[in-house]
């Protein structure tokens, strides 16, 4: 009985342990305007980990990974910063995101930091 515990208590000791794929932050639900020449994506999920995009797409097709932050992005828009730039995966997670209604911009990532 004793074996047995200390098994089922050193495999729970090693799951909890094991890095799950967190970190990161998905952004899920804007419009994505990934760059000049792309079609707009009404409802997007965009992974940014490591200061770069991770992935980006429709929130159809584009998983959004276990273990990272989700941020809720309906009623927003997503372009790239700067507007040349593009949202693609692989490219630096710099980006704006601005209310659909007024145009606002309401937040600014530079390399995958939050910087307003």
């Amino acid at each position: 009985m004793i074996r047995t515990s200390s098994l089922v208590f050193a495999l729970l000791l090693v799951s909890c342990s094991m890095p799950d794929g967190g970190g990161g932050i998905a952004i899920v639900g804007a419009r994505l305007e990934p760059s000049l020449d792309a079609e707009p994506i009404p409802y997007s999920v965009v992974v940014i980990r490591d200061g770069k995009i991770e992935a980006a797409g429709p929130q159809a097709s584009t998983p959004v990974p276990k273990g990272v932050e989700t941020m809720q992005g309906a009623g927003k828009v997503i372009l790239p910063s700067p507007y040349t730039g593009k949202i693609a995966p692989g490219e630096p997670a710099s980006l704006l995101i601005r209310d659909v209604e007024s145009g606002v911009p309401e937040r600014i990532m530079q390399d995958g930091e939050w910087i307003q």
